[in-house]
């Protein structure tokens, strides 16, 4: 079997409600073979698939996973080093490429990257993308429990701390005590204000609390935020080397990982993060909450897979629900593994057709 092209289909969809106007483009990678079997990949930057990745895999065998990331990343440094949008790139061939392994098997990419679990716990990840009222986020919390998700997160987007201590306070208020309730501070804080910001949010019982320190002297500022809080720490997803990995479970002392599905280089890149974070007893939970349809064959497959992201499907701010005929579900916040080959993902080709950006 022989890679015979890539084709790269980009999507415009709305991002937000339909009425603001504003869309986000959601590229589609199909790397084609000579037998007919075609792998489906999401992401990564058109121009560097086309351009720079493309003709270096085309006459490949699809299913040398390994030595085909390793060429991609390796070109990649020709660059001075691939930064995200590389990574996602890569990650997304490589996607594809698992796709069309299994495939070829008759076997689903989460059995063939190692099997591990059948159900796949689900957060909703849909808060926050731009700043909401007090209120608002409180609203939204109940509105994705009242789905059936036992956890539940959302972004802070403004700079107020006093709006984020509220939010919290509102946000635990509207879920109550049985819902695991996170917190994504986008790298907001320095160190110092991170142990301060963390202390006030202590009585609310947050489940983990994610990027709070700002990336200058990050290790250090994550240990400083580990001594402050019984919530777990959560990082990680923005860099895509096992280096950098490595330094915030050694020296940081993260306490979840979370390389994000695309930038960690797709699952050959992710299974090296999940067996470095399994050597420190630290869990994998994958970013990505755009990619539920993709980051759920890792987490079955890692023996240290947590959890996965997603965008409920009751947002304006995602894609994935709308794909795949048929529809790719979670249900209560759980994804049931499917055996079907590969991803086990079919195109729904008029909803592609319909939002296809022409050259």
């Amino acid at each position: 079997m022989k890679i015979t092209g890539v084709e790269v289909i980009d999507l415009r969809h709305s991002w937000g409600p339909a009425r603001d106007g504003v869309t986000r483009d959601w590229p589609l990678i199909l790397v084609h073979t000579d037998e007919g079997v075609t792998g489906m990949g999401r992401g990564g930057d058109p121009a560097i698939v086309r351009n720079d990745l493309a003709p270096l895999i085309t006459g490949q065998d699809p299913r040398l996973t390994a030595m085909i990331w390793q060429r991609m990343y390796d070109h990649a440094w020709r660059f001075r080093g691939p930064g995200m949008a590389a990574m996602s790139s890569i990650g997304a061939l490589d996607v594809a490429l698992w796709d069309i392994y299994g495939k070829s098997c008759g076997q689903p990419v989460w059995k063939m990257l190692g099997g591990f679990r059948e159900r796949v716990d689900v957060y909703a990840d849909g808060i926050g993308y731009v700043d909401q009222s007090p209120d608002t986020v409180a609203r939204l919390v109940r509105k994705h429990a009242e789905q059936g998700y036992s956890h539940v997160k959302f972004h802070l987007s403004g700079y107020d701390d006093d709006a984020a201590i509220e939010k919290v306070r509102l946000a635990r208020e509207a879920a109550g005590e049985g819902i695991r309730l996170m917190l994504d501070a986008h790298r907001m804080w320095h160190g110092s204000a991170a142990v301060e910001m963390v202390r006030k949010l202590e009585p609310y019982g947050l489940y983990w609390i994610e990027e709070p320190v700002r990336g200058d002297d990050e290790p250090k500022f994550y240990s400083m935020v580990r001594e402050a809080t019984s919530a777990l720490i959560a990082g990680g997803e923005g860099d895509g080397t096992l280096g950098g990995a490595r330094r915030l479970i050694t020296e940081g002392r993260l306490q979840i990982l979370q390389t994000d599905i695309l930038i960690g280089g797709g699952f050959t890149g992710l299974k090296r993060f999940a067996a470095l974070a399994q050597a420190y007893h630290v869990p994998i939970a994958p970013h990505g909450a755009q990619y539920p349809d993709i980051s759920c064959h890792l987490a079955a497959a890692a023996p240290n897979g947590l959890i996965v992201p997603a965008c409920p499907d009751i947002e304006p701010y995602e894609i994935w629900s709308k794909l795949y005929c048929p529809q790719f579900e979670i249900v209560n916040g759980v994804i049931e593994m499917s055996d079907r080959p590969g991803l086990g993902l079919d195109l729904d080709w008029d909803f592609v057709n319909a939002h296809r950006v022409e050259d």
